[in-house]
């Protein structure tokens, strides 16, 4: 169902004493799904701007009836507010939502692009034309990620941010990030950038008409699909140099977001991609789903991808940025930043449930029903190997491994998150011969043991990490290496926290044999733990 609540005078400013006639007006753009953040943002907007009575307000309000109706923005500034309601159950992501705002412009003279959850600094409205004004450009767009506010007003650090290419996903899109500059060191005027953010963008309102917003989107890629049809179409990105509002990045309690309502969003995301890859030439795309209406929403005539690229730094075909492969940017970054990003990765899979079992976190394979064959297979290994010492790379909350590790002298389990390691403490609480910590075995060294296991691990790895992580084994000084491997002859390309039927015997491992197979006996599958002696690793 869709609901247009527009009052006729929405565009003409409110009485506050005399005004200049040519006083310029903005579109605020606001794309907001259920959102409690929605109503304090339109109040906080029109109080801290210096001229409430020019701006104009449309909202894409997906809501529930019945459920959200206490959410609902349309009573605030009714007069200056264009508001299309629209059933949440009907709406089809964010890029399409913000497609439906910019059907109601009518032709004020600049637009500002927001998200639903914001807050605004004194002046906002002045500062925005200031800075627009210092851009060097005859058609400028600013735009960038904002600092972040706690709800209801708990204001971060006022950093400029100055976005980057981050990295390539498994998918081939590419995602963008930001690095902070506090504002008493920012440029004195906006500086160029080839990026733009979503929730934050600021030009003329006519590159509502030369890059309309294109619906067939879905998130992934939203940003970097702009910033191209921007630039290709003759705009021009710039950072800000003064901050001018704050966006909540909090995941507080009760937010709802487009994916948790919608079975279908995997579908959606899926054609996005597809139409993302034609749309930088990584690949032809044969589906006429993925294809609707590229070329109203496509790249832009005044300059080429080739010229975007250049000023990028992106090789969307090559997958490569700044000259180098996802690899080796994230090999060249510091400890301290790879251990933050693996960290990140392994709390998300676990907070969320990535896996979806329900027996444990850990996943399905963690479970008792499918361990059944190496919980029986493993204590004899153990004997006839002589490891009284195991240390487990990567040992999740003992689920299955518990019920085998009793009898050894000594037990040192290693995982990455430190909740898993709660979990696994209290499993095994009552046992004196179990130590257990958090590591990171990609870049950690672990203590000298008889054997170290690591099952489903190296799985969920890089191959960048998992050479790291080898040679970490071997640097330890312990004898046995017990992994999981898959007969398979090849290794697929994937991101930390993907899946891959890893063969540790192939390229780009290459080790050798290993010296013993313990299969586990799981339909349809090759998976099984070799047995390599550390000193014969490459």
């Amino acid at each position: 169902m869709v609901k247009l609540a527009v009052n006729s005078d929405a565009a003409a400013p409110r009485s506050a004493g005399p005004q200049p006639v040519s006083l310029p007006r903005i579109f605020v753009n606001v794309a907001a799904y259920r959102d409690s953040e929605c109503r304090p943002t339109l109040i906080d907007l029109f109080a801290k701007a210096r001229h409430p009575e020019r701006i104009v307000v449309g909202v894409c309000w997906q809501h529930i009836p019945g459920e959200d109706d206490a959410l609902s923005p349309a009573d605030i500034h009714p007069e200056q507010c264009r508001i299309v309601a629209i059933d949440a159950r009907d709406s089809r992501g964010v890029c399409w939502a913000r497609a439906k705002v910019q059907e109601l412009w009518r032709g004020e003279e600049y637009t500002l692009q927001i998200d639903s959850h914001m807050r605004f600094v004194q002046d906002w409205d002045d500062t925005l034309l200031t800075m627009l004004a210092n851009c060097p450009s005859d058609r400028p767009v600013l735009s960038s990620y904002p600092p972040a506010y706690t709800p209801p007003d708990v204001l971060g650090d006022p950093n400029i941010s100055v976005m980057f290419a981050r990295e390539f996903g498994e998918d081939g899109v590419v995602s963008l990030h930001s690095r902070g500059i506090s504002e008493k060191d920012a440029p004195t005027v906006p500086e160029a950038n080839p990026f733009c953010a979503g929730g934050m963008l600021f030009a003329r309102a006519e590159v509502i008409r030369d890059v309309p917003y294109d619906p067939h989107l879905y998130f992934l890629g939203e940003e970097i699909t702009l910033s191209a049809r921007l630039w290709t179409g003759g705009w021009d990105i710039f950072s800000p140099n003064r901050v001018v509002l704050y966006h909540d990045y909090t995941n507080r309690p009760g937010r709802r977001r487009h994916w948790n309502d919608h079975d279908t969003w995997g579908q959606m995301n899926r054609l996005a991609v597809m139409r993302i890859r034609q749309l930088f030439q990584m690949e032809e795309v044969d589906d006429a789903d993925a294809l609707r209406e590229i070329d109203r929403y496509g790249l832009g005539h005044q300059r080429t991808l080739a010229d975007y690229q250049a000023f990028s730094g992106i090789d969307f075909r090559g997958r490569r940025i700044g000259g180098k492969t996802q690899e080796e940017i994230e090999a060249e970054q510091p400890p301290a930043e790879r251990r933050k990003r693996n960290t990140e990765a392994f709390s998300r899979i676990h907070r969320d449930n990535v896996w979806g079992a329900t027996e444990t976190r850990c996943g399905d394979g963690a479970t008792l029903e499918r361990t059944g064959a190496i919980r029986a297979e493993l204590p004899r290994l153990f004997d006839f190997l002589g490891v009284r010492i195991l240390a487990d790379a990567g040992c999740g909350d003992l689920n299955w491994v518990a019920h085998i590790s009793g009898g050894l002298r000594f037990y040192f389990g290693y995982d990455i998150v430190e909740a898993v390691i709660d979990d696994a403490r209290r499993r095994v609480a009552d046992r004196r011969n179990h130590f257990l910590s958090v590591a990171d075995i990609s870049l950690d060294i672990l203590p000298e043991a008889d054997a170290i296991l690591c099952r489903d691990v190296l799985t969920h790895l890089p191959h960048w990490m998992v050479r790291e992580t080898l040679r970490r084994f071997k640097e330890s000084g312990s004898r046995y290496l017990i992994a999981t491997t898959h007969q398979r002859g090849i290794n697929d390309p994937i991101r930390i926290g993907g899946w891959q039927a890893i063969d540790l015997t192939a390229a780009p491992f290459n080790l050798p044999p290993p010296r013993l197979t313990v299969h586990e006996a799981l339909p349809n599958s090759t998976k099984s733990l070799g047995v390599w002696h550390l000193a014969d690793l490459p």
